[in-house]
């Protein structure tokens, strides 16, 4: 017993299977350390394809999966869509509703325990020089409380102070506190000028909440206070304006099916029979997911992201079957090691865990490396695919957990190919064989890899090829006028109570005070601009009972100053443009588009013929038709437009002019602040203004195919530089593998010009395998991605062609050093080499 205490704890022996696997890593480790050029090229085709993977299911996570911020139990939070149908816009599912439907499911709905509404916007906040742009949101009282979310600083507003005359109240976003009053601790009590009202802020909401939507504004304020006077005064009780967007928060029990049910029966009942002119009687309700991205109405960006992520995952299986090449070229060269392992008694299951600790070893490597290309990738990602969403971290756990399951899923698969041939069948001849027997006929696998990495290749280029012809078609398309050079500039001055006498005082004045900058060559006030605002009153044609119909709307109107088709660059056809001599007391003239004329006045003359527009008693005279132009989107090719002298709109518009559109005589992004500043100077009293090239006011709808474009051709460039690289690898090792063979044939009389293209034609049969099977694959690829391309078919044989003569290029090139050096073979030193 004494013995027993003086000897102390028994010291346990080592887990034979821990310690089996470190010896493996260990033997692994030292493998590799031999073969540094081998491990660093791995080690970074991994990264890159593990990286890639990982920037872009951040992206995807944070469309598809990720639940809002600080959002208490999402599954029940859902968005209320309405289906229905209104000529001749046809059918459309929309996630929007006016103010009244709300109410119905506010008041009424028993499977809804909360419903809220909220709609985004824009607020000046401060007036003059000192003014800036601060984005907002006007939600219900309801929307926090169903959210569940809880305030980092005071309170939320309550429905007394979400009512008709209530208080001005807000409450600030974490970023925005942080950013414009720099954390202070004392921010409750103090006041905003929001547009035209002081706004007292009563709370601030966590760290990177941002509702349901993927940014957040910088203010939230009650809707009830906030839409009559940011929008229009009788905004909340009109029937027929869908403005706003809104959300609810399942019952107990009950399912999505049941509270729509009960929604659409409750929207037909409510059905107005006069008012909402885009009333119908069959619409239907639905109660669709939280994200938006799985919504009715996919943003282009969201069906982009999918294929991001797809050929993502087409970049990570090109790199795992260069790393399985580049690994069972290792493995073919030990082939006489792993046979006399094998004699010596080593187990093949041994072998197989050795084999699969060296890809184990290069997955957490390439691991390391992919963290550091999505710290890199992750912001371009989503700066080019969620462009305003709130900022996030680039690797957080979500992200490093499925970075961690790519690294380990590589492993398995770059580690199959070598561990398939850990076998030695014929340990006989493999002692007795030299390095390079044998290996031609093994390099089968190794060929059938490459073949793989050439199609997915192939795949990729067609993918970009086809986002490239997209835009080139997009880009040259004439929009109707020339918008390079034009500035448009926007005032809100009903903020300030203006009536449109004062309106259009004021914009003339703006307008004057601007056309003395220099560069500026000419300036034009309207009501209705391209991509902004479009309107439509009541027409009618003496001599027609209706104007026929398009899927655009319309006919839309705008009331312009003489000068505007000058300015817009907008070509006149026939007739006339306005003159100054086309006042309030002229003949009332109207000038209209080319689609117009055809559609009303079909083989007519369209000139002298008359239009009575809106309230107006009088006759509009069309003097003029001009070139048609694009309203809404850059690919509508039909819209029915027709314009009217903003003198003579008083009967047609209560409004006055909503903007300026200004032309530069040089590139107009240098004259924006020039032009901010010149408007804010004009009064100390005008609200922020906004002034944006004409561009930018459509480069949302550009995004796709540029994002789609430059992604697959980065994506498709990557796989061609990793498929030449495993060309060039595999021919060079069947090169090293033949170097007696080719030794005899050149001892025998074959000239070197025969050998060069004996190997360029190996090189050359698995391009052109790998190109018919990419083919197939791009075809089949290609009508899934058809929606996201615009006046380019799906299978454009141009493209194909194109894609294959680049594939069979850079497979000439990685084919000819290992075939030149073919050539140079000494048939003595060949002979006499084992």
């Amino acid at each position: 017993m004494d013995a027993w205490w003086r000897s102390g704890p028994v010291r346990r022996s080592p887990d034979p299977i821990v310690d089996t696997l470190l010896q493996d890593l260990r033997f692994a480790a030292r493998s590799l350390a031999k073969s540094p050029g081998l491990t660093l090229a791995a080690v970074l085709t991994l990264g890159l394809g593990i990286g890639a993977n990982s920037a872009a299911f951040g992206v995807v996570d944070r469309l598809f999966f990720r639940p809002p911020a600080h959002v208490v139990d999402p599954d029940r939070v859902v968005r209320v869509n309405v289906t229905r149908t209104q000529p001749p816009f046809g059918t459309s599912t929309f996630s929007i509703a006016t103010f009244p439907r709300y109410a119905d499911l506010r008041d009424h709905a028993h499977t809804l325990s909360s419903v809220a509404a909220y709609a985004g916007g824009g607020f000046s906040l401060g007036r003059g020089t000192g003014a800036q742009r601060v984005t907002g949101e006007l939600v219900t009282a309801s929307f926090f409380p169903l959210l569940g979310v809880q305030p980092e600083r005071g309170r939320f507003f309550t429905a007394e102070e979400d009512r008709k005359g209530g208080e001005r109240v807000a409450v600030l976003s974490h970023e925005f506190w942080q950013r414009q009053f720099a954390g202070e601790p004392d921010v409750l009590g103090k006041t905003l000028q929001l547009n035209a009202g002081v706004y007292t802020i009563i709370g601030v909401a966590p760290r990177g909440f941002t509702g349901v939507e993927l940014s957040g504004p910088d203010v939230w304020v009650p809707m009830s206070v906030a839409a009559p006077e940011s929008r229009w005064p009788q905004v909340l009780e009109c029937e027929g304006c869908w403005w706003l967007q809104t959300i609810a928060r399942l019952a107990h029990g009950v399912t999505a099916a049941q509270a729509a049910s009960e929604g659409t029966a409750l929207y037909r009942a409510h059905v107005s029979d006069g008012g909402d002119r885009s009333a119908d009687s069959t619409a239907t309700v639905s109660m669709g997911s939280v994200h938006k991205a799985l919504g009715p109405n996919v943003d282009p960006a969201a069906k982009l992201s999918v294929w991001i992520i797809a050929v993502c995952g087409a970049v990570l299986l090109i790199a795992c079957a260069n790393v399985a090449n580049l690994l069972l070229a290792r493995a073919l060269q030990r082939r006489r090691e792993i046979a006399l392992r094998v004699a010596l008694g080593a187990g093949r299951g041994r072998l197989i865990r050795q084999l699969y600790a060296e890809s184990a070893l290069l997955a957490v490597l390439g691991l390391g490396a992919a963290i550091l290309v999505t710290l890199w990738a992750g912001p371009l990602l989503r700066a080019a695919l969620l462009p305003g969403a709130a900022t996030a971290a680039s690797l957080d756990p979500r992200v490093f957990a499925f970075s961690a399951a790519l690294a380990l899923a590589t492993a398995l698969l770059a580690g199959f190919a070598p561990a398939l041939h850990a076998g030695v069948p014929n340990l006989s001849s493999a002692l007795k064989s030299g390095a390079r027997e044998g290996g031609v006929a093994r390099s089968t696998t190794r060929t059938g890899l490459l073949v793989g990495q050439v199609a997915l290749t192939f795949v990729l280029l067609t993918g970009a090829g086809l986002f490239i012809s997209s835009l080139h078609k997009v880009l040259g398309l004439r929009l109707g006028f020339d918008p390079d050079r034009l500035i448009v500039a926007t005032v809100n001055l009903d903020l300030l109570g203006y009536k449109r006498p004062e309106i259009n005082a004021t914009y003339e004045r703006i307008r004057q005070r601007v056309l003395r900058l220099p560069g500026i060559t000419s300036a034009s006030l309207s009501i209705g601009t391209p991509f902004q605002t479009s309107y439509a009153v009541s027409l009618d044609v003496p001599g027609r009972d209706s104007i026929p119909s398009v899927k655009t709307g319309g006919p839309y109107v705008s009331a312009v100053t003489p000068d505007y088709f000058r300015t817009m660059g907008t070509a006149v056809r026939r007739g006339r443009a306005f003159a100054e001599s086309d006042n309030a007391g002229a003949q009332r003239v109207a000038v209209i588009n080319e689609t117009m004329a055809h559609l009303v006045w079909p083989g007519e003359d369209p000139l002298g013929k008359t239009m009575k527009i809106g309230k107006d008693p009088r006759p509009f005279e069309v003097v003029g038709v001009v070139e048609d132009a694009r309203r809404e989107a850059v690919t509508d090719e039909i819209v029915v437009q027709y314009f009217v002298p903003l003198a003579q709109s008083d009967s047609v518009f209560s409004d006055g002019a909503s903007s300026l559109i200004i032309r530069t005589a040089g590139p107009a992004e240098p004259l924006v602040d020039d032009v901010r500043r010149e408007i804010q100077a004009s009064s100390p009293d005008l609200p922020y203004p906004g002034i944006d090239p004409m561009p930018q006011l459509y480069a949302d709808q550009l995004q796709p195919w540029r994002v789609g474009s430059s992604l697959f051709a980065l994506f498709g460039g990557l796989g061609v530089l990793l498929a030449a690289i495993g060309l060039y690898g595999v021919l060079s090792y069947v090169v090293s593998q033949r170097t007696q063979e080719l030794g005899i044939r050149i001892a025998l009389g074959a000239g070197r010009s025969s050998v060069l293209g004996l190997v360029l034609r190996q090189g050359l049969q698995v391009t052109l395998i790998a190109v018919v099977l990419g083919a197939a694959g791009a075809l089949a690829a290609g009508r899934a991605i058809a929606s996201l391309l615009y006046g380019v078919s799906p299978h454009d044989p141009l493209v194909l062609l194109a894609v294959a003569a680049v594939l069979t290029l850079v497979a000439l090139v990685a084919s000819y050093l290992p075939a030149y050096r073919a050539t140079r073979v000494d048939p003595m030193v060949a002979l006499r080499t084992e």
